[in-house]
């Protein structure tokens, strides 16, 4: 069963709810997917609280937002369920990736990053290594209907309130980019985007930004 656009209250979340793409319930787990419509390479690791577009633009590592939604979500089902979540990133075809872990990219996973082309395709293929590896369904049918029911009853469609998550979500985004001026990880000197957008592009300085002096002084 699938569910769209969902916003669930989320006292841990600084908007107070979070909004969730895509919940796609099955009988071998529940999918959270979280989408992104960015176009460049994009720059990141699991344990960086934030990525790069094309080492410019920052946006919060895509599957601590999907952790959060997925919190939301075991805040109204049953802890016996809490084990079925597999979260999901999508992005479309107009990215390319340059991310440390390729774990987010084998069926093993239980966190996959996927293009929106082939999404289908890996939840499918996710729900049959599930079950080899389970003997019977994670989720009965008359589970599965439950959760969605409650889910749907839990979903707040009210416009105001829905207005006021994405004033929050704005407001954040414009004050994260006042505190994103780049500076150099040696001298703390601050540096254009140019030279930002260098170092991270580059293997040679492991996502870390330099000034040029400094970039000279790592031959």
């Amino acid at each position: 069963m699938h569910l769209s656009d969902i916003m669930l209250k989320n006292d841990k979340a600084k908007s107070g709810y979070s909004q969730i793409d895509h919940i796609v319930i099955t009988s071998y787990g529940i999918f959270v997917i979280e989408t992104k419509n960015y176009q460049g390479t994009i720059y990141g690791s699991k344990d960086r609280k934030t990525w790069t577009v094309n080492g410019k633009f920052k946006m919060m590592n895509p599957f601590i937002q999907n952790y959060g939604h997925i919190q939301a979500i075991k805040n109204h089902i049953e802890e016996k369920y809490h084990h079925s979540f597999i979260s999901m990133v999508s992005f479309t075809k107009r990215c390319t990736f340059k991310i440390d872990e390729l774990d987010f990219r084998k069926m093993s996973s239980d966190e996959l990053i996927v293009y929106d082309v082939e999404l289908s395709e890996y939840i499918h293929r996710k729900v049959s290594v599930n079950k080899i590896h389970n003997k019977e369904p994670i989720l009965k049918e008359d589970e599965i209907k439950r959760i969605y029911s409650i889910l749907v009853e839990a979903n707040i469609d009210g416009h105001s309130i829905r207005e006021q998550h994405v004033q929050s979500l704005k407001i954040e985004e414009e004050v994260n980019s006042l505190n994103q001026q780049a500076k150099c990880c040696v001298c703390n000197k601050t540096v254009s985007d140019k030279v930002k957008s260098f170092c991270l592009s580059s293997k040679k300085f492991n996502e870390k930004i330099y000034c040029f002096e400094h970039q000279k002084s790592l031959g």
